[in-house]
């Protein structure tokens, strides 16, 4: 050992580093050689090795050649800084090895790690740093990205990041998409024993997607519907956040499954709407995807075969359920040899208020309607309509005048029987085409004209056309007040009411609707090439 010049003052390891690169020698403490290497004399004038020397505050390592130790790990559990002190409540990135001359793959890559009040790293769990809290290995590399601890899922954000997301959302790919299994930094996550994978063959969550992590850090897997900050949200069980057409059936059967709509299962024929919910779409922001009630213009739901057209949905509340029609609802008509459900509801949205109506697929209806024994009329905007309306055009494509109950109780319904001395059925009314037609509603015959209206003279003569084109001239009548008993042509021919009168009807659909003879509202099978109906196509032949 070279013989050194000793000081007189003893001097700290710090003050020693500030005199930059000048040289000193003293007594029992730091001296910094012509390589610019510190090193440590203890009393003896014996350079200390293999072990950490106190100096203030600070601790610094002396290796087995006697040389301060910086910038670099110390028996893999301490870390020293650029100034040889040991790391204390500090992060530190780095690679894992001091071996810079390995070229094994990822051995020399840089983590983060974090060394506790006694500068030892900390390692295997969780720890809280300033208000943040941090997950680590077994080695004591910073975890980030998604994590996985025992169920729970949580996300530790980018490799620079690391802590602990709590409340908050998350745009992110999911888990299965950024599991690498060549790194052995890469953990794959497990959602009840299977991964997350963006195979649309396989069913599996979307590529990426919205996630929302609670006030605990966990990704919330509920498979359900959740209430986040008021708003309600639907996720499947890989903890993806679902949006527009959901249906609950087939999220309990595949929480896995994207969106849930357009993927039953192999032993389903149909979704129920009971069971389908509507969320706004996906999009930039954390709003999106929740629940909102209101009107929505919108394509339907595959799993209920309502895909091919784009209609009006009213989502009737925060928890995205749709306002339908039920089992309660049908209306004894068919379309295309299915039940016709037609449900009636006043909505109250923005300041407006009005009346709609819905079929058992959550579709807004329009035209005319049967709902409930009588029949409504709905606009082109949805809107239910009161009053007369002019060239109303039936489903034989033919026009007519209708007439809707303007008063409370029966407001929007058709006018039926007589009103202001004008004959309906179910709003429609009754008119002959040139001259007078005799009409049967019920067991009662009516003479009206051209305009509808009720004819009720004892001696006027009529000319009375009936529905087999045959017109009969200055027939004279007999009346029971608005009712006509009999009539007689010039020839003084008894006409049979049965044979001349017209049976009116309503064309829906697949139906004819007709007054049977008890006056309520029967329902027949359209009669194709048919253009009115007769009492005796009806069966009834007898004269009242």
């Amino acid at each position: 050992m070279n013989k050194k010049t000793k000081l007189v003052a003893v001097l700290s390891a710090s003050a020693i580093l500030a005199l930059g690169a000048s040289q000193a020698s003293f007594a029992a403490g730091w001296e910094k050689d012509s390589a610019g290497v510190w090193h440590y004399y203890d009393k003896d004038d014996e350079m200390v090795t293999g072990s950490w020397q106190k100096d203030g505050n600070k601790f610094f390592y002396l290796d087995d050649d006697g040389n301060m130790k910086t910038n670099g790990w110390v028996d893999d559990e301490h870390y020293v800084g650029s100034d040889g002190a040991m790391l204390v409540n500090q992060w530190v990135k780095t690679s894992d090895s001091d071996d810079s001359d390995s070229s094994a793959p990822g051995e020399n890559d840089e983590h983060w790690y974090y060394f506790g009040t006694k500068g030892k790293k900390v390692t295997d769990g969780s720890k809280k740093i300033n208000g943040k809290t941090y997950y680590f290995d077994s080695d004591g590399k910073m975890q980030y990205g998604w994590y996985q601890k025992g169920d729970d899922v949580f996300y530790l954000g980018t490799e620079d990041q690391g802590w602990r997301v709590e409340s908050k959302w998350l745009w992110l790919q999911n888990p299965g998409e950024t599991h690498d299994e060549n790194d052995e930094d890469s953990k794959e996550i497990s959602f009840k024993g299977e991964n997350c994978s963006g195979d649309t063959d396989s069913q599996k969550c979307e590529s990426e997607g919205w996630y929302y992590f609670q006030n605990s850090g966990k990704l919330y897997t509920g498979a359900n519907r959740k209430k986040i900050n008021g708003s309600y949200f639907m996720f499947n069980g890989h903890g993806q956040m679902l949006y527009e057409w959901i249906d609950g059936d087939t999220k309990v059967t595949r929480s896995s499954n994207a969106n849930l709509d357009g993927n039953l299962p192999d032993n389903a024929t149909r979704a129920s709407i009971d069971k389908m919910y509507y969320f706004t779409s996906n999009g930039e922001g954390k709003a999106d995807g929740g629940a909102a009630k209101g009107w929505f213009e919108i394509s339907g739901s595959r799993d209920l075969g309502t895909d091919d057209d784009t209609d009006w949905y009213w989502v009737k509340n925060t928890k995205g359920e749709i306002l339908h029609a039920g089992s309660r609802d049908a209306n004894g008509l068919t379309d295309e040899g299915k039940t016709v459900y037609r449900k009636k509801e006043k909505i109250s949205w923005n300041g407006k208020t009005g009346t709609f109506v819905f079929d058992e697929n959550g579709r807004m209806k329009t035209g005319l309607q049967y709902i409930g024994g009588h029949t409504y009329y709905f606009d082109g905007d949805g809107y239910m309509k009161t009053g007369k309306i002019s060239n109303l055009e039936e489903d034989d494509s033919n026009t007519y005048y209708y007439s809707f109950k303007t008063k409370k109780g029966g407001s929007g319904q058709g006018v039926d029987g007589v009103d202001h001395d004008t004959l309906y059925f179910q709003g429609k009314r009754l008119e002959a085409q040139d001259d007078n037609r005799v009409f049967k509603i019920g067991n009662k015959f009516y003479l009206v004209n051209k305009n509808g209206k009720i004819q009720k003279s004892k001696t006027k003569k009529y000319t009375i056309e009936t529905v087999d084109g045959n017109t009969y001239s200055k027939c004279r009548v007999e009346m029971s007040g608005q009712n006509i008993k009999s009539a007689v042509d010039e020839d003084g021919t008894v006409l049979n009411l049965n044979e001349i009168a017209e049976v009116p009807h309503i064309e829906l659909m697949d139906n004819w609707m007709y007054p049977n003879e008890n006056g309520a509202v029967g329902i027949m099978p359209k009669q194709d090439g048919e253009d009115n109906l007769t009492p005796a196509a009806l069966g009834n032949e007898a004269e009242d």
